[in-house]
């Protein structure tokens, strides 16, 4: 009886580990993804701001070159 006891507990003990081993891969692997979408739109926004700010440099001067004096 003490024997099918101890089974019963490993068992048990077995289980929620596996549950709480596969919840925690399950979380982490969703923190990776947002923080790899997170990424990808900061990349963007960079790259746009980076693509606004050479444009606004081109056309001062383009308008310094046009008024000169």
């Amino acid at each position: 009886m003490i024997k099918i006891l101890k089974q019963i507990r490993a068992m048990a003990f077995s289980f929620i580990a596996l549950f709480l081993y596969l919840f925690g891969y399950h979380q982490a692997q969703k923190n990776a993804e947002n923080k790899q979408i997170k990424g990808n739109l900061n990349a963007a926004k960079i790259a746009k701001n980076v693509r606004g700010n050479l444009s606004k440099s081109d056309c001062a001067k383009r308008l310094h070159n046009k008024y000169k004096r």
